[in-house]
């Protein structure tokens, strides 16, 4: 790996907790979005078998 691709990794990092944890795994917003990604797939999921039974 090249010096300036070092370089940017290195400005560029995530916060980190002092345990090594990503400190945007805490953060609301994400674990909202997260779930209502979960819910979306779910509600696919339902739709597709659903249509699937029905046809």
């Amino acid at each position: 790996m090249d010096p300036a691709t070092r370089d940017l990794q290195a400005r560029t990092a995530p916060p980190l907790r002092a345990n090594g944890e990503r400190r945007l795994a805490h953060n609301i917003f994400m674990q909202v979005t997260w779930g209502l990604l979960a819910v979306a797939a779910l509600g696919q999921l339902f739709l597709l078998i659903w249509l699937d039974v029905m046809s």
